[in-house]
C-alpha cells in the first residue's frame, strides 16, 4: 500500500466516510485508494482510510474522482488510484453497516471478502 499521511482536507466530514466514530477518525494515519465492488456489480475506486498498523478503518461513501489544481495534480491522483488497483477488491456491502462490537480502531483488519 502506498502510504499517504492523512491530513483531513478542508471540509472533511466524518459522515462522508464509513469510519464508525470520531475516535475512529482520530485513528486515521494513512489513506489510499482501493477498488470497491458495488451491489449492482459495478466497480469504483474509493478513498480508503487506515490506522497506524495499516488496519482498514473505512472507506469514503462516494467514489473518488481525480482532480487537482493542475494537470500534474490530476496525473498524481490517477497514479495513486492505479497503485490501489493492485490491492484486493473490497465490497461496498462490507461497509454498509458496522457490527455493534466494532471498535473503529482497525484492530480487526480488513473485512472478509
Amino acid at each position: 500500500m502506498l502510504r499517504n499521511a492523512f491530513t483531513p482536507p478542508c471540509g472533511f466530514d466524518l459522515s462522508t466516510t464509513t469510519v464508525a466514530s470520531a475516535s475512529g477518525l482520530a485513528a486515521i494515519a494513512y489513506w489510499g485508494y482501493r477498488l470497491v465492488l458495488h451491489p449492482d456489480g459495478s466497480h469504483f475506486v474509493h478513498e480508503t482510510y487506515y490506522d497506524a498498523r495499516e488496519g482498514l478503518l473505512g472507506i469514503a461513501r462516494a467514489p473518488a474522482r481525480p482532480c487537482g489544481d493542475s494537470a500534474a495534480d490530476v496525473r498524481d491522483a490517477l497514479a495513486r488510484m492505479d497503485e490501489g488497483l493492485s490491492e484486493p477488491t473490497l465490497r461496498l456491502l462490507d461497509f454498509a453497516a458496522e457490527p455493534e462490537s466494532a471498535s473503529g480502531d482497525g484492530a480487526s483488519g480488513e473485512p472478509m471478502l
